[in-house]
């Protein structure tokens, strides 16, 4: 479905929230908000809706929904000519506007006929039609209209969401010339859930550079990354004003401190509410956040689904599952199975070639000695695991017998569930994947990933081995979550609920079974 973008004139803020549901018919990805020119005239100063704008952030999902993106432009209090509406719909961002709203009525039919003429192809909508001339505000403005010249402010900004968008305008309402944005990389975003999953810093750069372009074009913004926590503020003297949450106060603090050791002016402290998520469930973070909107990614596809490799044939179709130790990959397994997938355990079929007579029992007694066997005969797997997994060289020497044999018979067992059972979607998993190449038979690739804290704190409850033994296990891992992730089509985490893991699995059987059907 093509994008359609939507630019709303509204000058009856009071009833924003029934003007805004009269357009979720259109089906909407975009959605401007600009104030009439009328309205710039009865306020003292942008500053003064910057509440209004904030309340309007944190209830756009009520009103629109999740899929449309709406952004307000709140430049357009900083202008009092009559055509900025026009201005905005023919300027470069964004580059079509099919739908122009107006929650009054144009007036004569004449006045529509201009508009139409001017803006070929775009749909004029009167919504809520009343009078123009009678301006009607939000019950309660700001009453702070203190302004700034230079203002800072830092986050990492991952997808911007409601949260961000309200932190970055409330700092575009507050600034007069200049708005500096750190974007945090780097070590700073290891300590964020679901870090795997942030979009690179100059991706989110430019993701917060357009955002800033689009709500407000009269501004200068620097926006750079940072590896720090105080970034720009520890060496630019030329800054006034620091906008935090109140999940970050403390860093305003912080920052004043700083800049008197390096004698720069102190900054005025602006604290901004964090908004709270009205459509929270369990398992997840009441406030809007990224981190929950990572946790929404989980068991989706993360990019358009690849075309199936030249030497693959379309059936059955094959996935990949990979993941760390611990992760919880062998029940993410059985979910699938449940579903109605056929299974391949890699690291079962790893175990049946450790039994006498198979082809691999020779090759590893004669190259680890009979110093890992139990006493009859069948290997100790335990005692073998503690040679390989201190010592590299010969982890990588146990690889190099194993991996062949145990992709010869996942393919074997692979051909006989399509032909004798008639499985059309297989499950392979294998901790082992990525390192061993064989993500390349596999239609594509998926991930099951926990903290390493996690998966420590779980071999020591379920193995029970002690720390360093379990940090020894984490560690020797042959790809790390970042590398996994990297690779990967759809990620998993068990890292919450039971159910919680059960509707990611449900969500991407879902999708599988949904392309598979439109190939057909």
């Amino acid at each position: 479905m093509p994008s359609r973008t939507g630019l709303l004139t509204a000058i009856h803020l009071a009833n924003i929230a029934k003007t805004l549901a009269a357009t979720r018919p259109f089906a909407l990805n975009t959605l401007y908000l600009q104030f009439h020119p009328q309205v710039a005239a009865n306020v003292s100063c942008p500053r003064a809706l910057g509440r209004f704008v904030a309340s309007v952030y944190q209830s756009s999902v009520t009103w629109l929904g999740k899929e449309v993106d709406l952004r307000i432009v709140t430049g357009s209090l900083r202008s009092h000519n009559g055509a900025n509406f026009e201005a905005f719909a023919k300027k470069s961002r964004p580059a079509t506007v099919d739908y122009l709203f107006y929650d009054y009525a144009l007036g004569a039919a004449g006045e529509e006929h201009r508009l139409a003429e001017r803006f070929p192809g775009v749909q004029v909508v009167e919504l809520n039609k009343t009078d123009a001339e009678r301006v009607t505000l939000p019950a309660a403005l700001d009453e702070d209209h203190q302004t700034y010249r230079n203002v800072v402010l830092g986050g990492t900004f991952d997808r911007i969401h409601a949260g961000h968008k309200v932190l970055l305008t409330q700092a575009a309402l507050l600034a007069t010339e200049r708005l500096v944005v750190g974007v945090t990389d780097g070590g700073m975003i290891k300590s964020k859930k679901l870090h795997e999953l942030i979009l690179p810093a100059e991706q989110r750069i430019e993701h917060v550079s357009d955002f800033l372009q689009d709500i407000d074009d009269s501004l200068r913004y620097e926006v750079v990354p940072i590896l720090d926590p105080f970034g720009p503020t520890a060496t630019d003297a030329n800054m006034d004003l620091i906008v935090v949450s109140t999940e970050t106060a403390r860093g305003g603090a912080k920052v004043n401190e700083l800049r008197e050791q390096n004698g720069l002016n102190q900054l005025q402290v602006y604290t901004i509410e964090l908004l709270d998520d009205e459509s929270t469930v369990d398992d997840k973070e009441d406030k809007i956040s990224s981190s929950n909107q990572r946790m929404d990614l989980l068991g989706t596809r993360l990019r358009p689904r690849k075309p199936a490799p030249a030497h693959l044939p379309p059936k059955p179709y094959i996935i990949g599952l990979v993941g760390g130790i611990a992760a919880g990959k062998s029940k993410m397994l059985e979910r699938f199975r449940d579903l109605g997938a056929g299974i391949i355990d890699c690291d079962k079929i790893g175990h049946q070639l450790y039994e006498p007579g198979e082809e691999c029992y020779e090759q590893v007694v004669a190259t680890f000695g009979r110093e890992i066997l139990h006493p009859d005969g069948t290997i100790n797997r335990k005692a073998l695991g503690a040679i390989v997994f201190s010592d590299r060289g010969k982890l990588d020497q146990l690889n190099g017998i194993m991996w062949a044999a145990i992709a010869k018979r996942a393919n074997e067992q692979i051909r006989t569930m399509h032909a004798e059972h008639g499985k059309e979607v297989i499950v392979m998993e294998a901790a082992v994947m990525l390192a061993a190449g064989w993500q390349r038979n596999c239609h594509e690739l998926w991930s099951c990933i926990v903290p390493r804290e996690e998966a420590v704190r779980r071999l020591m409850e379920r193995n029970q081995f002690t720390e360093q033994d379990a940090i020894a296990r984490v560690e020797s891992q042959p790809a790390s979550n970042e590398e996994m992730v990297r690779h990967s089509d759809v990620v998993f985490s068990t890292l919450w609920s039971y159910e919680y893991s059960q509707q990611q699995a449900e969500r991407a059987w879902a999708i599988v079974q949904r392309d598979l059907k439109l190939k057909l």
